[in-house]
């Protein structure tokens, strides 16, 4: 699925369950990041479209106010892949009373 820079980006700045957007049919399903680096974040935005299937992106976004960076910025198509969502286990380690 390609989608343009500005929608896109758009999209980036949506909360997980809160934000879609009716024209594209789409909703933000996830919105997180996933690598830092020096002076970036990394992060993947995945959305749902209308029939159910799921579409992800990566894009940065500066760290500090020098790294004015907007996601995806450098593209002017943006283009999803197809991703499936599937359980995964975690453990957390807790103090015993």
């Amino acid at each position: 699925m390609k989608l343009t820079r500005e929608q896109a980006a758009e999209l980036s700045y949506g909360v997980p369950g809160h934000w879609d957007d009716a024209e594209l049919g789409l909703t933000v399903e996830s919105n997180e990041q996933i690598d830092s680096r020096r002076w970036v974040s990394v992060h993947l935005l995945v959305v749902k479209d209308r029939d159910g299937k799921f579409w992800a992106a990566t894009y940065e976004r500066g760290l500090t106010e020098y790294q004015d960076i907007d996601p995806f910025e450098d593209e002017s198509e943006v283009t999803f892949y197809e991703v499936e969502k599937v359980p995964v286990t975690t453990y957390e380690y807790r103090k015993i009373a």
